[in-house]
């Protein structure tokens, strides 16, 4: 190969280099703010396991984004006791 042809392949090396490196996407949901609701949450109440061991002490809130309102029951449930929805 002669000096040209190397010239050429190291300008293309540099270009490869700069088009490979990745750009930062950014992420619009960090920097959005939640929506301001006027209502309150409801409050839904118990799970039905919690509601069996009667047991209060020890039962984390989970939020029903259906219902708008927060439930209780234990760490690994997930099942809204009013409308039935697994998804938060």
């Amino acid at each position: 190969m002669s000096n040209s042809d190397d010239k050429k392949n190291n300008a293309t090396d540099e270009n490869s280099a700069d088009d490979s490196t990745p750009s930062v996407i950014p992420f619009p949901q960090s920097k959005t703010k939640p929506k301001v609701s006027q209502q309150k949450p409801r409050e839904l109440g118990l799970s039905k396991l919690a509601q069996k061991l009667e047991a209060t002490a020890s039962l984390k809130g989970h939020w029903c984004s259906r219902c708008h309102g927060i439930w209780y029951g234990y760490g690994g449930e997930c099942e809204c006791p009013v409308c039935g929805n697994r998804n938060g």
